[in-house]
């Protein structure tokens, strides 16, 4: 039972093309819109995620600068204060000098350090072998500790480079106890001589516990779907919550701008990244959350889009029926009509009353009907007057048979009475005229055309006697090729009317048959009197499909649109002349061995 409901179908008609098309268009428009309504709205939610993100990270970043200039206030009270400086150049006269020197820089350092309870170590690396070092948690200072190797250390000589600024290295292990050590905070200093010329005498590295910082890294997570870091020019990491990525290295291609928000992938997981510069040291803390966690409304959004898409691709897809089955009835009544009407019964008609195109079509089906029922009817009379249009031609046929006899009586009368002149224009006019009818014909081999202009030239000579010297040349492959006879003539007739009978004197007229590649070349060429060149410009835009200013070159225009309707706009006739010199007529026809009107078909 389905497959003869699948089998009534018709998947080319117009009806399952209306619904195929109302379907598809439906489909794509619902998808276009729901992609644009889902990709909007998750652009919005993410461009406002990630807004509130910045600012997040904008907020630590002006507490982390706080914190990062309370430490350069601090270490700055190291670098004017005169014991420390006498302390680094072991500027001593004794021992009990050097021993007050020390106690009263260990009092220093522990009111420093008191003011704030986060210091866990101070060195100071003196050039001269005079280090110290002060810790809060120990309760005497370590004096001459440090052996010479740290002034080569890298992190040395990067804050002896620095020239007295503050050099932070973040949160990393202690750089004088190594990396078995718990991570403090550093950052360090130059020490110059304030009573010499600003030599530097050593560094002061300070040790800080990093637990203020990992605080304000940790107060943001995301709702657990991200991370904030603190990371150096380099990328490298200074500073996270946890100190597990401190070792690791971040290769985003941040833009020029302080502050921002972009989209990167770290590890395969696609992560929107939102960055803030420090004033202090220019380090940026970077925030990163994982988009998927972000986009999880996102989501919620985009399945109830699919579930709205699929409802209403169901209420589009039973209207699609309806429309579909609207259109597709009245065109089967309309089909089967039509294949009553081509099956020979024109009393069909089609009795549906409607006001729409199908009943302007209807209607005018059923007078179609009705007419051609009127045609085949008129048919018989048609015939009857085709049998005595055949019976006219052939009376037609005998009258130019006896028309022919006569001519011939004539010129063997004129003959016998020796009357040279009418038996010449007699013979010539019998054979033009046979040639010319040609039993009806319109198209004639070339050579019949040849014995037609001969013929014609023979009837002027005897009226014209000496006026000019005809040269034919005629191509003997080009004889049997059919062209149309009536157009030869007329140029030859030209050249001697209004050429050569002009002519002072006696002329000379060439008539050339050659072949160009496919196609036959007439050539009519005369010295006569030759074209004014206006005249000749004028019949040139005849020539060329203009339409004249009035009506002259009748014959010419007549015989040009004859060869572009029965060959092509592409042949025709080309003229040259200059005035008193002559007149050169060219004519060009395809070859063809069938009738023009053939090769047009």
């Amino acid at each position: 039972m389905r497959l003869q409901f699948i089998d009534r179908i018709k998947f080319n008609s117009v009806g399952m093309k209306v619904f195929g098309f109302y379907v598809a268009s439906m489909i794509v428009i619902i998808t276009v819109m729901g992609y644009l309504s889902y990709d909007k709205s998750a652009q919005m939610m993410e461009n406002k995620i990630g807004g509130m993100a910045l600012q997040n990270v904008q907020q630590m970043s002006k507490r982390v600068d706080i914190l990062l200039e309370g430490y350069e206030d601090r270490s700055l009270l190291v670098v004017g204060n005169k014991d420390i400086q006498k302390q680094l150049m072991g500027d001593f006269m004794d021992e009990k000098e050097r021993i007050q020197t020390n106690n009263a820089n260990t009092a220093f350092l522990s009111n420093l350090v008191n003011s704030r309870n986060d210091m866990n170590n101070i060195y100071l690396l003196s050039e001269r072998g005079y280090s110290y070092r002060y810790s809060p948690k120990e309760s005497f200072p370590v004096y001459n500790s440090y052996p010479y190797e740290y002034f080569t250390e890298a992190w040395y000589q990067q804050i002896r480079q620095a020239d007295g600024r503050l050099v932070y290295f973040g949160i990393m292990p202690s750089l004088i106890k190594g990396p078995s050590s718990e991570p403090v905070f550093t950052f360090g200093r130059a020490q110059k001589n304030m009573k010499g010329r600003g030599e530097i005498i050593g560094v002061v590295l300070y040790e800080v516990d990093p637990a203020e910082v990992r605080e304000i890294l940790a107060e943001i997570d995301y709702d657990g779907s991200g991370i904030n870091v603190m990371i150096d020019d380099t990328g490298q990491i200074k500073g996270d919550k946890g100190g597990i990525l401190l070792s690791s290295k971040l290769d985003i291609p941040f833009k020029e701008e302080r502050q921002g928000t972009l989209s990167y992938s770290i590890d395969g997981q696609e992560m929107l990244v939102v960055y803030s510069q420090l004033e202090t040291n220019h380090w940026r803390l970077v925030g990163m959350l994982r988009s998927d966690d972000l986009m999880k409304e996102a989501m919620d959004i985009r399945w109830y889009m699919l579930s709205l898409g699929i409802v209403f691709s169901c209420i589009g897809i039973l209207l699609a029926i309806i429309i579909a089955s609207a259109v597709h009835r009245p065109l089967q009544k309309m089909t089967h009509a039509m294949r009553r009407a081509r099956d020979g019964d024109f009393n069909i008609r089609i009795v549906d009353k409607r006001e729409d195109e199908f009943g302007y079509l209807f209607t005018h089906f059923n007078q179609m009907v009705a007419h051609i029922k009127e045609l085949i009817n008129e048919l018989y009379v048609q015939k009857l007057l085709e049998r005595d249009l055949q019976l006219k031609m052939l009376g037609s046929q005998i009258n130019a048979h006896f028309l022919y006899n006569t001519l011939d009586s004539v010129h063997w009368i004129a003959r016998i009475h020796k009357v040279d002149d009418i038996s010449t224009m007699i013979f010539g006019l019998s054979k033009y005229l046979r040639i010319s009818l040609s039993e009806g014909r319109d198209e004639v081999p070339v050579s019949q055309v040849v014995h037609l202009i001969e013929s014609y030239i023979m009837i002027q000579k005897v009226r014209y006697k000496d006026k000019f010297t005809l040269y034919v040349q005629a191509d003997e492959s080009l004889m049997d090729y059919r062209v149309l006879k009536f157009i030869f003539q007329p140029i030859v007739e030209n050249a001697i009317y209004h050429g050569l009978e002009r002519k002072s004197g006696k002329g000379r007229l060439d008539i050339a048959f050659t072949r160009e590649g496919s196609c036959l070349k007439f050539v009519v060429t005369d010295d006569g009197a030759g074209i004014a060149p206006d005249k000749l410009a004028e019949l040139q835009h005849i020539l060329g499909g203009e339409q004249p200013a009035e009506e002259s070159s009748f014959a010419l225009r007549n015989i040009n649109s004859q060869i572009k309707i029965a060959y092509g706009a592409q042949y025709g006739i080309e003229m040259e002349s200059s005035l008193g010199e002559g007149t050169k007529v060219t004519m060009t026809i395809p070859l063809t061995k069938r009738s023009p009107a053939q090769q047009v078909s």
